[in-house]
């Protein structure tokens, strides 16, 4: 695999790029894997039905609780309807997200 991030810092903030299992029975960050186009995604399981964006909400609720930032920071800003998404955290301090990100690669937190 390759040791990419699963992320990019930008001006607003930090992409995430996730893939989600939806209705998991338990939710929680399942590792990382390499996807066919290359890119690095976070393997991200959540508990809710992809039904009126539960799942998405979900996803950006508990994005916020592993990296510790507010809710409000973490938005699905591409394929909201598709198991890969592109997550944006909205922050000034883009590396210190990155090192969050780094920290929970090697440490996954429930």
């Amino acid at each position: 695999m390759a040791s990419a991030l699963p992320a990019q810092a930008v001006a607003e903030g930090l992409r995430l790029f996730v893939r989600v299992q939806p209705k998991a029975s338990r939710a929680g960050l399942e590792g990382v894997r390499e996807g066919a186009d290359g890119r690095v995604r976070l393997i991200v399981k959540v508990r809710a039905a992809p039904d009126k964006g539960a799942a998405n909400s979900e996803l950006c609720a508990l994005t916020a609780k592993m990296l510790n930032v507010p809710k409000s920071t973490v938005s699905v800003v591409a394929g909201s309807t598709q198991r890969e998404k592109t997550l944006l955290i909205r922050s000034s301090g883009s590396n210190q997200l990155l090192d969050a990100v780094t920290a929970l690669l090697h440490d996954p937190r429930p």
